[in-house]
């Protein structure tokens, strides 16, 4: 007999916002134990009862004081053990969005950054994002499912990582 198989995952939704051909990001802040001083976009973990749209609307509202519109799936990641301290998977939703209203606050969580492409390019980004980064900011590219291994330094390890995308 079959047994079913679950999986345990935290999942998580972040989202880019497109404004004048730049996108709001965040400066992760120095004090965090996880990716300090690294940039990424906004968001963090999904409530329970909550989709990841739901998710990625709300924690853009409580980390930056905005709203948007359009958004787009971009990415959907299962990191296998991210982090060395914790044996746990993570499931990763990542939008894109064009910027509604509001003005970007800051929080505790770090710097709100515009930056154009060539800027993100040379930001110092989290190391899920960087195998994915041209094609995220691409609005004809389609959306990317990836499962990313980890060297247990918080390094994606790109020789054992999977990422295919799935056509527009």
């Amino acid at each position: 007999m079959k047994k079913n198989i679950i999986h345990e995952l935290i999942m998580c939704t972040n989202v880019f916002v497109r404004k004048d051909g730049k996108y709001l990001l965040l400066k992760r802040a120095e004090n965090k134990k996880w990716a300090p001083g690294k940039v990424h976009a906004i968001g963090g973990k999904i409530d329970p009862n909550e989709n990841p749209l739901e998710g990625a609307k709300r924690e853009l509202w409580e980390e930056s004081g905005i709203r948007a519109n359009n958004y787009k799936l971009e990415v959907v990641f299962l990191e296998i053990a991210p982090y060395a301290d914790d044996p746990n998977n993570w499931l990763v939703f990542y939008f894109t969005a064009d910027y509604e209203s509001g003005e970007p606050k800051g929080s505790e969580e770090g710097d709100l950054l515009w930056l154009s492409p060539d800027e993100i390019y040379g930001s110092d980004l989290i190391s899920s994002m960087k195998p994915v980064i041209k094609n995220i900011l691409n609005p004809k590219d389609g959306t990317i499912f990836g499962t990313l291994t980890y060297d247990g330094k918080n390094n994606v390890i790109i020789g054992k990582s999977r990422i295919k995308i799935c056509p527009a």
